[in-house]
């Protein structure tokens, strides 16, 4: 695995999530925040989650303690969103252009629950990658019920628009 892969599957994750946030923006209060009984969270829940999980993980990948799970509480708006999520996506492109093979292949170890766990970085940097495009999709779905389908989000139309070449 190289650290020029994972970027791409990174840049990948802020279009869509880009592209998710624009089409969710048309929503009212009332949508964003409106339950959807085969999801765990309201679409603004899951922005909340990813944005989260994204951040907690940039910490325990550079090997910092962890700081407590963002909710819909310490990001409101979709606004809020967006101003904790621009910084990480700049802190992360540079701790991954940083990376070279040997830390590509290093294990990390995070604390969860109490539990310290184990993993190998570029499985760990693959995992928040792929757990992005988990939630995205769910994000998407939702949108799509209540009328606002964002479109293709396929990682080939990000490529596409790039150039594609």
């Amino acid at each position: 695995m190289d650290n020029e892969i994972i970027a791409q599957m990174y840049d990948y994750g802020i279009w869509a999530n880009r592209k998710l946030l624009d089409t969710a923006s048309t929503l009212s209060e009332r949508r964003l925040r409106k339950p959807f009984t085969q999801f765990e969270f309201t679409i603004l829940g899951s922005f909340a989650h990813l944005v989260s999980a994204e951040w907690r993980w940039l910490q325990a990948w550079k090997g910092e303690p962890m700081t407590e799970r963002l909710t819909v509480d310490d990001l409101p708006t979709l606004d809020a969103v967006r101003a904790k999520w621009e910084p990480l996506f700049a802190e992360r492109r540079a701790f991954i252009a940083s990376l070279t093979p040997e830390h590509l292949a290093q294990p990390i170890v995070r604390k969860v629950q109490g539990r310290e766990q184990g993993i190998i970085l570029w499985h760990a940097l693959v995992h928040v990658a792929n757990h992005g495009t988990q939630h995205r999709s769910e994000i998407a779905l939702m949108l799509t019920d209540l009328g606002q389908s964002p479109g293709d989000l396929d990682m080939v139309w990000y490529f596409l628009e790039q150039g594609g070449t």
